[in-house]
């Protein structure tokens, strides 16, 4: 992206972000559209507002523009980098008919990048915010992911014409940031250090997700995994005959193993059809030992409840 400093809006990390961009926009936004699985945050945020919410499904290449609604003046919510919680990438055709979309019903668009920084497969991505030259797209950024979560900041990129109002708002939110944390981490970046710690997690991240890979192949006959090429989190589709993900996601859990139900672990879903035949598995906090140990008591998980299924 190009952009000037105006534009960047320091926030309490990307849910403050949120919250800045739907004040902004209050006057201006009559219809809401959201990513349907989505952001469990985002979705709060969008059931605060008294407007309609148009859920809109996702596939293999993102959110589904075909599904779009044709009402002027709304504002949509999407992680494109790495679809929250399917781990699905939009694919450069849907990002342009996204944008065309923006265009044509005079809507503005929210770009969640949450953890674009780790992505272990292909180019770099080009985000939405880049493709659009800064007219309809809010860009959303934090170093929840990359440096800590407790660090709690964030921000926000808004087109040009915004930043003074966004800037003035911001003051009225919180009246800005706590100075200290922001300096420190400006020095980090400034002195190159976070590219290096980007590079170092960067390589244990992905050892971490090759292990998960690995241990899944290894136990399960070719199993069908979407979003491993980015992010710190992937998603197994489980085959047919399979218990229900939350069933397993529960009994997992009284097992000491830590695996989530598309409908669980941080996500939302508006109308109940989210696929309960999906897994969510988190490694970014895992040694590999710790993840091949846990694969093997989710596959002695997964035996005992086959064996108890009735015929």
């Amino acid at each position: 992206m190009h952009v000037t400093t105006d534009q960047i809006i320091v926030t309490a990390g990307g849910q403050d972000a949120l919250n800045l961009i739907m004040n902004l926009l209050r006057g201006h936004t009559e219809h809401l559209c959201i990513e349907n699985p989505c952001y469990a945050g985002a979705s709060m945020i969008f059931e605060g507002e008294q407007l309609q919410i148009e859920p809109v499904p996702v596939d293999s290449d993102g959110i589904r523009t075909d599904c779009l609604p044709s009402k002027q003046r709304s504002l949509i919510y999407v992680t494109p980098s790495h679809q929250y919680p399917t781990g699905v990438v939009m694919t450069l055709s849907r990002r342009l008919a996204l944008l065309r979309w923006a265009d044509d019903t005079d809507s503005y668009i929210m770009e969640d990048d949450y953890d674009s920084d780790f992505r272990y497969d292909g180019p770099p991505l080009t985000a939405l915010s880049g493709l659009d030259r800064g007219r309809r797209v809010f860009y959303i950024g934090s170093f929840s992911k990359s440096v800590g979560a407790g660090l709690r900041l964030g921000y926000a990129v808004v087109p040009a014409i915004f930043s003074d109002d966004a800037r003035l708002l911001k003051a009225k939110m919180s009246n800005g940031q706590s100075w200290l944390e922001q300096s420190a981490l400006a020095e980090f970046v400034s002195d190159g250090h976070f590219d290096r710690h980007l590079r170092k997690m960067r390589q244990l991240y992905k050892s971490r997700r090759d292990t998960l890979i690995s241990a899944l192949r290894t136990k399960f006959r070719e199993p069908v995994i979407s979003g491993q090429d980015s992010g710190l989190h992937l998603v197994w589709r489980l085959p047919k005959g399979m218990p229900s993900a939350l069933a397993i996601q529960m009994k997992a859990r009284a097992a000491g193993v830590g695996v989530y139900a598309l409908s669980s672990g941080g996500a939302f879903d508006f109308d109940g059809t989210a696929p309960d035949d999906a897994l969510m598995f988190g490694y970014a906090s895992l040694t590999e030992s710790k993840i091949v140990e846990a694969i093997e008591k989710l596959n002695e998980i997964l035996r005992g409840m086959s064996a108890k299924a009735p015929a």
